[in-house]
């Protein structure tokens, strides 16, 4: 398999339906928003948008399977997997926001082996297929040399379920804001892929879902960068939780915001 050759493939699908959910914005009305749950969102375009994915992924890999956010397809034990999500960012979507983004990964067995992540808006395209070919736009990615975690630029994001332990964190989180800057931007690909491309030093978050992270994890890993679950582990695809850094700060962050007293 040329993974290079499909990965550019993959980014021409990615495009097509990001334009897609840029142009179907504007058009969104009220009545065409459902709620999952609390705060969480999904619209027809969503649902469109998967459909599209998947109608093209299958064209270009056939015996691949598929793990989807809209369970469009149903979910079977392949060895190869897409593992998709057509709009992450759905709430800054369905309000007029962004960022939003594609986000497509494919596994071979338990491993990424491809991410691919797209920002229609700003016309970005995250893009990875090995170690040290990780892209934005065609150029090289980098993660950032900030060592400390004071003065540093921080991603997180909050669970539409705020548990104990989530709790913790967050007010772990907030002891910190007189040492450097923190954001929620409200896309977990793209702001694992910010990490991946220096932009930002570390973004963590939890009640995530394999297809919120696949893609941008794999990306922030081929730039040299670092994942982990909240234990420090590698359960950070599926176990609903992650922390992503540079590599640098990653234990500041591990010591002093998601394991602190």
């Amino acid at each position: 398999m040329n993974l290079d050759l499909l990965c550019s493939e993959v980014k021409d699908i990615a495009r097509t339906v990001g334009d897609y959910l840029k142009n179907e914005q504007a058009l969104l009305k009220r009545n065409d928003i459902e709620l999952k749950g609390m705060r969480n969102y999904v619209t027809y375009i969503d649902k469109e948008a998967e459909q599209m994915l998947v109608l093209a992924l299958q064209q270009l890999l056939p015996e691949a399977g598929f793990l989807t956010e809209e369970n469009t397809v149903d979910f079977e034990q392949r060895p190869y997997t897409w593992v998709i999500d057509p709009l992450d960012g759905t709430t800054n979507y369905v309000h007029g926001d962004t960022p939003y983004s594609v986000s497509i990964a494919l596994m071979h067995n338990e491993e990424t082996i491809m991410g691919v992540v797209y920002d229609p808006v700003a016309d970005q395209m995250f893009t990875a297929t090995e170690m040290g070919k990780a892209y934005l736009n065609d150029l090289p990615l980098q993660v950032s040399k900030q060592a400390k975690l004071e003065n540093g630029y921080i991603g997180f994001g909050i669970p539409y379920s705020l548990n104990e332990k989530g709790e913790h964190i967050l007010q772990n989180t907030m002891k910190q804001f007189k040492k450097c800057s923190f954001r929620i931007k409200g896309s977990a690909a793209l702001e694992i892929s910010y990490v991946a491309a220096g932009i930002s030093d570390a973004y963590f978050h939890s009640g995530l879902s394999p297809w919120d992270v696949a893609a941008g994890a794999f990306i922030l890993q081929c730039a040299g960068g670092m994942c982990s679950d909240f234990s420090g582990g590698n359960n950070y695809i599926f176990g609903k939780e992650m922390v992503a850094s540079n590599g640098a700060i990653h234990q500041e962050i591990m010591n002093y915001i998601i394991q602190g007293n």
